[in-house]
């Protein structure tokens, strides 16, 4: 296998010959606090945090959670240069946008990972990676490593690639030369930008969020455990929310800078509507939502409580039809928040 720095060297090299804009090692160790940090906070109660063994505490244990595992590599992917067209950011997220957070073996982003393990398998490296779901604390680990701090929303920077930035990360079962760095945050003290920004008033004065009130935890939940206190506030967004990251100033430069199109972007904000994403069929669903929209919800019928609850909130009486059709046709839930959806738009526009 030779030299372990010069495998490390070779490792690294490749991350970024795929594309990668940073790549780190660090150890498979505990990271430090984390679990104490999960009890702490408002609303990670959802995950059974109190348990030793819930999978967001095992998440912060690379050795215990993947057994096998001798280091981690951190892979970073920039995706603040990409042009998304306006009409998409009212209604979903960056990180969502570019089809590169958590992406299928079948798609672009997915075989960017396949070819990085490939070659890891060349230099006799086995990657313990779960292609299917979050395995680990990616954050923590990629400040660990060194190559990102926080910042007061709980989103990562990378310096000049701000948080607009999406992890891999890659438990391996060979001791590679590994760093640990402190975390740290790279916030004025006296920021509060992101805090103020958030819609649904989902983070304390110090920036802990409560995930219960975050937008896209509302974007996924089943149409029985969604909050309406939350729901009635998240705008048009279906999928995601970057209000505290373009409120950032650690971002202002990424906003600022020119931009690169997407050409099935630019195709997919003629495409999408909240009325179409209302009636998703199979087609519409392969060509419209699943390519941008994959990571967390499974169930057709929530994409369309979403699109009914952003219909509602936009106030605008044009959807009236649609979701008056869909409060006849629809499944029960689908029903449900459609009629919520009528009855709120008709008392907006009785206010007028």
């Amino acid at each position: 296998m030779g030299n372990i720095g010069e495998l490390t060297k070779k490792v690294k090299r490749k991350a970024l010959e795929l594309g990668f804009a940073r790549v780190g090692v660090t150890t498979a160790d505990p990271i430090e606090g984390y679990e104490d940090e999960l009890c702490r906070r408002h609303g990670y109660d959802l995950w059974n945090v109190a348990d030793s063994e819930s999978k967001l505490r095992l998440a912060a244990r690379p050795r215990e959670k993947v057994p096998g595992a001798k280091s981690v590599i951190s892979l970073v992917r920039a995706v603040g240069r990409i042009d998304y067209p306006d009409g998409l950011l009212e209604h979903l997220g960056r990180i969502y946008l570019s089809r590169a957070y958590l992406p299928p073996d079948d798609t672009l982003e997915g075989k960017r990972v396949l070819l990085f393990e490939e070659y890891l398998e060349s230099l006799g490296i086995h990657s313990l990676y779960d292609h299917t779901n979050m395995q680990l604390v990616d954050r923590a680990i990629a400040a660990r490593a060194g190559l990102v701090t926080y910042g007061r929303n709980n989103f990562a920077y990378a310096d000049e690639l701000g948080s607009f930035i999406i992890f891999v990360t890659i438990p391996v079962d060979v001791e590679l030369e590994c760093e640990v760095h402190e975390p740290r945050r790279g916030c004025p003290d006296d920021c509060r930008k992101c805090v103020d920004a958030c819609p649904t008033r989902a983070m304390d004065d110090d920036g802990a969020l409560d995930p219960s009130r975050c937008v896209l935890y509302s974007n996924f939940r089943p149409g029985e455990y969604k909050d309406p206190a939350v729901t009635a506030l998240i705008g048009q967004r279906v999928h995601g929310c970057d209000a505290c990251q373009v409120a950032c100033p650690r971002n202002a430069h990424v906003l600022a800078a020119p931009k690169a199109p997407d050409p099935y972007l630019d195709w997919l904000a003629g495409a999408f509507s909240l009325e179409e994403m209302l009636f998703c069929d199979e087609a519409y669903y392969e060509a419209c939502i699943r390519p941008v929209m994959f990571n967390y919800i499974r169930d057709i019928d929530i994409f369309r409580q979403n699109a009914a609850i952003a219909m509602g909130n936009s106030g605008d009486v044009r959807h009236l039809p649609a979701l008056r059709r869909a409060a006849a046709e629809g499944s029960e839930q689908v029903r449900r928040f459609a009629q919520i959806a009528i009855e709120q738009i008709e008392r907006t526009a009785a206010e007028l």
